[in-house]
């Protein structure tokens, strides 16, 4: 998967270039800006992924959990293991596509940000 991404940067500089070379300066601009909020979208969702997938949070969550217990009981039905077991097949698959997720928002969050500034390279040339 990694070597497929790898790719996607330099396919960001080639279209880029071409888009350069093929739009009016005003369309240029809205190209430009929409890519560039895109990719800061998608490098923002993709840096929060990867903060909550180290454990950051940890801590804070299970003291939350612990003062959560404290004022609201569960019922015996949810204490039993029926309710308490967590399937591996399907946490392992969750992580993956979490994994597969945080990295892909995170190649593409960065090859639309180098495809805006190749843009405004380009629209600074023009004007």
């Amino acid at each position: 998967m990694s070597k497929r991404l790898a790719y996607l940067l330099p396919a960001a500089l080639l279209l880029a270039l071409a888009a350069g070379f093929l739009f009016s300066s005003q369309t240029l601009l809205g190209l430009i800006n929409q890519s560039f909020l895109a990719g800061l979208f998608l490098l923002l969702l993709g840096s929060i992924a990867l903060v909550l997938r180290s454990g950051f949070f940890t801590v804070f969550l299970q003291g939350f959990k612990q003062v959560k217990l404290l004022f609201f009981k569960r019922p015996r039905v949810m204490e039993s293991d029926w309710f308490q077991e967590k399937d591996p097949v399907l946490q392992k698959k969750t992580e993956t596509l979490i994994r597969v997720c945080t990295s892909l928002s995170l190649w593409a969050g960065a090859a639309l940000l180098m495809f805006s500034v190749v843009l405004t390279c380009f629209y600074l040339y023009q004007s």
